[in-house]
């Protein structure tokens, strides 16, 4: 049990903007009740994605933007989708979110479980494509999370209830949004900062399936409100975005829409003047009280 410092805990949804209020909006059928909570008691801001260039906002430019505070798509002259280039690892491997705490001394965890055969192609094949946070957990140090941390209590499968574990062949049980809630909390009672990857509303966005939009909005909505109704006292939670997708499903594309971000808990009102995905980085280190050269 870690204590005597705040907590933040980030829970990042891929691919979520604000969008209209229209039939295409899968938000439009479902209100997460989640959100009342952070509009009555907590933090919304909405945050500009373009990172001023042109093109569509995409994910892996706009995931080393928010892990490093460096506008990465500004650095390298454009958007870039998909996982981490090698362009893009230079400023992860010089700056991140996990690295930064950890030479602060704070305790980071990736809450993030890994397949096997993902996790040894990740850490033997030196030209395997990564996603953003997986390289940043590699160059950080952070220890990868496999199924047996998930049945111990202390880690959580990208799609939240193990359905994509199981139909890969692994031998673990479908778990509700509140038993996966309570996974992530448990790292948490242990860490100062942990992270939680979630990318299954960009695909869904990409399928442009309502059906299937809503039945995630749905399952999103309880584990975010069972994280929120037993979130420690000396505890924050956020949650934000990349870029814009799901809010729209009449384009199979991103859009330019803000992407929200949330905040509720222990030194919320710290995040409370955001405009840009470029500040997430510089706000997280604020909440922590660290300042470094560059920072404002």
């Amino acid at each position: 049990m870690v204590t005597g410092k705040m907590k933040l805990l980030f829970i990042f949804l891929d691919g979520v903007g604000k969008g209209e209020k229209t039939v295409h909006n899968p938000f439009f059928y479902y209100h997460p009740e989640a959100y009342d909570v952070f509009l009555k008691k907590g933090i919304v801001r909405f945050l500009d994605a373009t990172l001023q260039t042109p093109g569509l906002p995409q994910s892996a430019t706009g995931q080393v933007t928010i892990y490093s505070g460096i506008n990465a798509a500004k650095e390298v002259g454009f958007h870039i989708n998909g996982q981490i280039t090698p362009s893009l690892k230079k400023i992860i491997s010089r700056k991140n979110i996990f690295k930064t705490l950890k030479q602060h001394r704070f305790k980071v965890d990736f809450a993030n479980v890994y397949r096997n055969e993902y996790l040894q192609k990740l850490l033997n094949d030196s030209n395997f494509k990564m996603s953003v946070t997986s390289y940043m957990a590699l160059v950080s140090g952070v220890k990868f999370k496999t199924a047996e941390d998930l049945l111990k209590g202390e880690g959580v499968y990208f799609d939240i209830t193990n359905q994509i574990l199981i139909e890969s062949g692994y031998d673990v049980p479908v778990f509700s949004p509140q038993k996966a809630s309570g996974n992530l909390l448990n790292i948490l009672a242990k860490n100062h900062f942990v992270l939680f990857e979630h990318f299954k509303t960009d695909i869904v966005g990409h399928s442009c399936d309502l059906e299937e939009a809503k039945k995630l909005l749905k399952l999103l909505d309880e584990f975010i409100m069972h994280t929120l109704e037993n979130l420690p006292d000396d505890a924050c939670l956020i949650v934000t975005s990349d870029h814009g997708n799901i809010e729209d499903l009449s384009v199979r594309t991103h859009t330019f829409n803000p992407v929200p971000f949330l905040a509720y808990g222990k030194g919320q009102e710290i995040f409370n003047d955001m405009d840009s995905i470029e500040q997430v980085y510089k706000y997280i280190l604020k909440y922590f009280g660290i300042t470094e050269e560059g920072l404002e």
